[in-house]
């Protein structure tokens, strides 16, 4: 029961991140134009650090003794592990994910990141040997299809500079997407490796908030991080950072636990259902007859491929 709650929980959160984080995308732009701000007070520097601050602190409070206790045990290999998985799926992913989001709608981003499982499929059969899902051709050919129905009839009405934008957004989101298949072959890794939560989570995010630090003070200047004074601004960001994503991972962690791979893969793509309703619901974006056949499609590729695994 708490293990399906918690994989419910996990779907929720997860699939309303990308409307939260496109509502404070947007609300720092008005706040940009009412306040004459000379910055854009939400950028992907201060909503990560936050974020990863909040998560590697918490990991870290549950499994310090953990964390000392392996650290000293850890080889170059794993060093050298735990620094590539912490850039690609802490620091390179987000960050492109956050700059597609500022040029993309919610729905047309999260479509595109189903391609996830297929590039993470084909990196595990090449680097560690995995089987293809018995499905997978199935799968390959309902997901680029389901994109293109869902795609096709919003970029030929667009104007010049909307599809110079969208295809920015896309490039950036397929960045992302790379960054973040690597990093799920190198979870593999790290799931083989007899490491807790501190060091595997809490390590990575902290060192994640470090350069997300860096990369505002080196950009912006300390002042950047003055205006987050608003009280609201604050108080979404500390609800970003300690419910979406500390509270995803942790529903994520006690869903495998207690449910396997399998129940994840198969209930997890609701993630992709929540993202499109919370978008439709939260920030007006359409949902026309073709993006819901698109969807329906992706789905189908999503659920043959999660019954394989």
């Amino acid at each position: 029961m708490r293990a399906g709650l918690a994989l419910l929980a996990y779907v929720l959160i997860k699939g309303c991140d990308p409307t939260l984080l496109k509502w404070l995308q947007e609300r720092g732009e008005t706040a940009v134009a009412r306040y004459g701000m000379q910055e854009d007070p939400i950028s992907f520097c201060n909503v990560f650090f936050f974020a990863s601050l909040a998560t590697g602190l918490a990991s870290l409070a549950i499994d310090l003794p953990g964390v000392k206790r392996q650290l000293s045990a850890l080889t170059s290999g794993d060093r050298l592990l735990l620094a590539s998985r912490a850039a690609l799926g802490f620091c390179i992913g987000p960050m492109a994910y956050f700059l597609a989001l500022r040029r993309l709608p919610v729905v047309s981003l999260t479509l595109i990141f189903t391609l996830i499982l297929p590039v993470t499929a084909v990196l595990a059969l090449v680097v560690l040997r995995e089987p293809l899902p018995k499905r997978f051709g199935l799968s390959l050919t309902l997901l680029p299809v389901g994109l293109w129905l869902s795609s096709s009839m919003a970029m030929p009405m667009a104007s010049a500079a909307d599809r110079s934008t969208s295809l920015a957004g896309v490039l950036w989101a397929l960045v992302s997407v790379v960054a973040f298949a690597i990093a799920g072959v190198l979870n593999r890794l790290t799931a083989g490796r007899p490491w807790g939560l501190g060091l595997s989570l809490g390590v990575t995010s902290l060192g994640a908030a470090v350069v997300f630090g860096l990369i505002s003070l080196l950009l912006y200047g300390p002042d950047h991080f003055l205006y987050l004074r608003t009280w609201w601004v604050v108080g979404v960001l500390l609800i970003y950072a300690g419910v979406v994503r500390l509270g995803s991972e942790l529903c994520l962690l006690i869903s495998y636990r207690h449910l396997g791979a399998l129940a994840v893969a198969l209930w997890g793509n609701g993630v992709v259902v929540v993202a499109l309703l919370s978008a439709h619901l939260f920030l007006g974006e359409s949902l026309g007859p073709r993006t819901l056949a698109g969807a329906v499609g992706i789905l189908a590729a999503l659920v043959v491929s999660g019954r394989d695994r």
